[in-house]
C-alpha cells in the first residue's frame, strides 16, 4: 500500500471513529465494523427521528413527567409513553425515546429480581415497610408487547417519590383503558380492571400510612384512581 492510500484509510478510520463517537452520544450504538456510508444514514436517521419527536412535543403542549420512573407521557396521536430525553429549543431536537403505548402499562418499584414469563418481564416489588431500610431499588414499567423501562434508585427518599409516581403513573394507565359500553361501564368514565382498582387503593393507602403521601395527595390519587380522572 502506498504512503498515499495509507494515509486515505487513516484519514477514514478517523472519519468513522468520529462518526461512532456522535451515535454513542445520542445514544445510538454502532459496531466498529460498519462503512462510512452506513454510519452516514444512521446519523441522518436518528436526527431526523428527534426533530421529529420535538415536533411532536411542541405541538401537544401538555406532556405528563415522571422524574423518578424515567418517563413523559405524551397525549399527541393518543397517550404514548416516551423516556426523559435531552430537550434542545435551540437545534429543535429532542432524544426522548418512545415506550410504548400508555394503555395496559404498569410501574412499579422492585428490588431488582425479576421473573420471567413467555413474552413479558415480572418485576418482584419492594415491601413498603421495608422501604427505611432499602437504600437501592429499580423502577420498572412494564408494557403490553414486553418492553421493559428501568431507571435506578438511591436512597430511601428517591425510592419513596417513585413510589408516589407508581400511583399516579397506574392511574393514568388504567384510565386510558378503553371504555365500557354504557350499560356496564362508569358512568362517564373509562373502563378499568377491577382488581388492579383494589391493588392501587391498596398500595394508595399503605402509602398513605408510610407517611409518603399526605391526606390531600392520598385523595386526589384515590379519586383519579376511581374515577379515571
Amino acid at each position: 500500500m502506498s504512503f498515499r492510500d495509507r494515509r486515505e484509510a487513516l484519514r477514514a478510520a478517523g472519519r468513522r471513529g468520529s462518526k461512532r463517537a456522535e451515535l454513542e452520544m445520542l445514544g445510538v450504538p454502532a459496531a466498529w465494523d460498519l462503512t462510512e456510508e452506513t454510519l452516514d444514514v444512521m446519523l441522518t436517521t436518528e436526527k431526523k427521528r428527534r426533530s421529529e419527536v420535538y415536533e411532536e412535543f411542541i405541538r401537544t403542549g401538555s406532556i405528563r413527567t415522571f422524574p423518578a420512573l424515567g418517563v413523559q407521557i405524551v397525549p399527541a396521536g393518543g397517550e404514548k409513553v416516551y423516556t426523559i430525553g435531552p430537550h434542545d429549543q435551540w437545534k429543535k431536537t429532542n432524544g426522548s425515546r418512545l415506550l410504548g403505548s400508555l394503555a395496559g402499562a404498569q410501574a412499579t418499584v422492585t428490588d431488582g429480581s425479576q421473573a420471567w414469563s413467555p413474552g413479558r418481564a415480572m418485576f418482584l416489588p419492594v415491601a413498603l415497610a421495608g422501604l427505611a431500610t432499602t437504600a437501592k431499588a429499580n423502577a420498572a414499567v412494564v408494557f403490553p408487547d414486553g418492553t421493559v423501562h428501568t431507571r435506578a434508585l438511591n436512597g430511601g427518599s428517591e425510592i419513596r417519590e417513585a413510589q408516589v409516581q407508581v400511583v399516579q403513573f397506574n392511574a393514568l394507565a388504567a384510565s386510558n383503558q378503553p371504555a365500557y359500553g354504557a350499560a356496564s361501564g362508569p358512568a362517564g368514565g373509562l373502563a378499568q380492571d377491577p382488581a388492579g382498582i383494589a391493588a392501587e387503593l391498596e398500595r394508595l393507602t399503605t402509602l398513605r400510612a408510610s407517611g409518603a403521601l399526605d391526606e390531600e395527595e392520598f385523595r386526589a390519587a384515590k379519586a383519579r384512581i376511581i374515577h379515571g380522572g
